[in-house]
């Protein structure tokens, strides 16, 4: 190679490596708004993968993934939950439709423990800061504090000479028989 050339393909080398940082959860934006960061996550969870994916459905989801990670994450994501947000973007990246379709139920894809906690912890952040856009109710905040505390706890008063046998059941007493036909009765009225 030229000394001309060296320079170029160096300067080429950097700026695909920064694309490729760009493309990965390590170099999504932080200070996403709410509202973008919502609308993209329900964009890419709002797939309906019944059953496996198709070649299709899957290039759509890593298309919506990547997607929110030029989005970014909120300012108030905790460090954790940003580090699990990172790691789920980079491991739908690095995923292929193949990986996909011929993985077993509890594949891991690659994730650690750590990641996965923080991949959980990202997507019960999604839960709390998203729950409208997916239609989760409100939680009520109300809820009373002052709940009872005399529930007897001592279970001793419990008759044990409960048969459990009911075979020795056999006559059914006619006074419910009665009452049993009162309830199948439609009124007419």
């Amino acid at each position: 190679m030229t000394r001309i050339k060296r320079p170029a393909a160096a300067v080429g080398v950097a700026a695909l490596l920064a694309f490729s940082l760009t493309a990965c959860g390590g170099g999504s934006p932080d200070d996403a708004s709410k509202g973008d960061f919502c609308d993209d996550v329900t964009e890419a969870f709002n797939q309906d993968f019944a059953s496996d994916p198709t070649e299709d459905e899957w290039n759509d989801f890593k298309d919506d993934v990547e997607a929110l990670a030029d989005t970014g994450t909120p300012e108030n994501i905790s460090d954790d939950a940003r580090d699990g947000f990172e790691a789920f973007v980079d491991a739908v990246d690095d995923l292929d439709y193949d990986d996909v379709k011929d993985a077993d139920e509890d594949e891991d894809f690659g994730l650690d423990d750590e990641d996965q906690e923080n991949f959980e912890k990202f997507f019960a952040y999604v839960g709390t800061e998203c729950a409208e856009e997916f239609g989760i109710p409100d939680v009520p905040t109300d809820i009373p504090t002052d709940l009872p505390t005399d529930i007897p706890t001592d279970l001793t008063d419990i008759p044990t000479d409960i048969p459990t046998d009911l075979s020795d059941l056999t006559e059914i007493p006619s006074d419910l028989l009665s009452e049993l036909s009162d309830l199948t009765a439609i009124p007419t009225s």
